[in-house]
């Protein structure tokens, strides 16, 4: 709040200046600058201090509300069902990974406090307040596993079976997306085509072979793209000819108001079907 009032302050003094040039002036307003930067970075800081406070809380109350349905399990008479297991399973996986991860970001709020600019006594009790919850709900999750493996719902071996079920997903996923990401690869590799404008000096100090495209291609000379992409490129330059072949009814080269030319490709299958090369030469 200081700082704030030190700030109005600050431009008053600005707006009452006349003489905009003068070192006070400047030192006035470099002082101003610095002490609003530093209100933006605490601004920020305390944004992610409260975003992660919230995601903490979040993951408590959901903690909560699969309590209360496991604690009114647990008290129905008889053995449980198969789908009643299953659903204790689920719960107790979303419950035991709540909990890591609640641990691992009050963790990372601690450190943020203690490295941070901001020194809040209200903040350091809040995160004190997430410490104790987590050792609470830590102590009631363990106490009410004892109590339904009591009543044969065998948690243990249901959280080993709803382990492995995940992990299996989660193999079958990024198998998906392993195969995924090799079709766009595959995808991109049949449409990549390869294309070079330059002048007679600049294709012959390279050795460029137009009757052998693969062999003399230097890589970093040809610009790469997408042949589903590219339907024109103007060549800026009042003199064009096109160097490899190409069919004639797939392309054509026009010439603008500003006499420079440009190739339209009117048929990008049949254009790359003789070579995923194309030159042309400008001078």
């Amino acid at each position: 709040m200081k700082k704030f009032f030190l700030g109005c302050a600050v431009l008053c003094v600005l707006f009452t200046s006349c003489n905009y040039e003068s070192k006070a002036y400047k030192a006035l307003k470099m002082q101003n600058d610095s002490i609003m930067a530093v209100q933006e970075r605490q601004s920020a800081e305390l944004d992610e201090y409260l975003s992660i406070i919230q995601d903490v809380d979040s993951g408590f109350e959901a903690i909560r509300q699969s309590q209360n349905y496991m604690a009114v399990t647990s008290n129905t008479e008889g053995d449980p069902t198969s789908e009643m297991r299953t659903r204790v399973a689920d719960n107790m996986y979303m419950i035991n990974s709540i909990l890591a991860d609640n641990k691992a970001k009050i963790e990372e709020l601690e450190k943020k406090l203690d490295n941070g600019n901001i020194k809040s006594t209200q903040l350091k009790k809040t995160v004190e307040r997430l410490s104790a919850t987590l050792e609470q709900k830590n102590a009631e999750i363990t106490a009410l596993q004892k109590e339904l493996e009591q009543k044969d719902y065998k948690i243990d071996s249901l959280l080993l079976e709803n382990e492995m079920i995940h992990s299996q997903a989660n193999d079958l996923a990024a198998e998906n997306d392993a195969q995924q990401k090799t079709l766009q690869e595959q995808d991109a590799q049949i449409h990549r085509v390869y294309y070079l404008m330059a002048n007679r000096k600049t294709i012959k100090s390279n050795n460029i072979d137009v009757k052998n495209m693969r062999s003399s291609l230097r890589t970093s000379l040809f610009t790469t793209a997408d042949m589903r992409q590219l339907d024109r490129l103007d060549t800026n330059s009042k003199s064009a000819r096109i160097l490899t072949k190409h069919p004639a009814t797939s392309y054509e080269l026009i010439k603008g108001s500003d006499k420079k030319y440009s190739l339209i490709i009117k048929n990008p299958t049949d254009f790359w079907s003789a070579s995923k090369y194309l030159l042309i030469q400008i001078d």
